[in-house]
């Protein structure tokens, strides 16, 4: 097994374990800690997304992802659908099949940029609105 695979497999493994102990707690907004285990969960996939593209020589360049699609009304669920594609990315990935882990991979980047973007966003708006007097 090539270095990058077995670098890979540590990290979708990573990526696992940290969103799985973010899920059952995960209420609403996330806190700062979950925040810094959502991002470097995110990390880990992006990283192994980039992995296999490269392996595959797939790239998509000016393709944009629909947000709308990615949007879902909680942050559980968001990381919920999250590790189930990370699940089967990964599986994917360790029984050889690159095209369907980078798929399955995407979509779970896809939910944790969503997720990310839109915790960003809540939080400058609610620190906009502290400062208004």
């Amino acid at each position: 097994m090539a270095d990058w695979r077995r670098e890979t497999e540590a990290d979708l493994k990573d990526a696992e374990a940290r969103l799985s102990s973010v899920e059952g707690s995960l209420s609403g907004d996330p806190t700062h800690d979950q925040l810094d285990t959502i991002w470097r969960a995110y990390v880990g996939v992006e990283k192994s997304v980039a992995f296999i593209k490269t392996e595959l020589d797939a790239e998509s360049p000016g393709f944009f992802v629909n947000k709308k699609v990615y949007t879902v009304p909680d942050e559980r669920q968001a990381v919920l659908f999250a590790l189930g594609y990370l699940r089967r990315g990964a599986e994917s990935f360790a029984s050889g099949e690159l095209e369907i882990s980078l798929r399955q991979l995407r979509e779970s980047r896809n939910y944790l940029r969503v997720l990310l973007i839109g915790s960003q966003r809540s939080r400058a708006r609610r620190a906009r609105a502290s400062k208004q007097p």
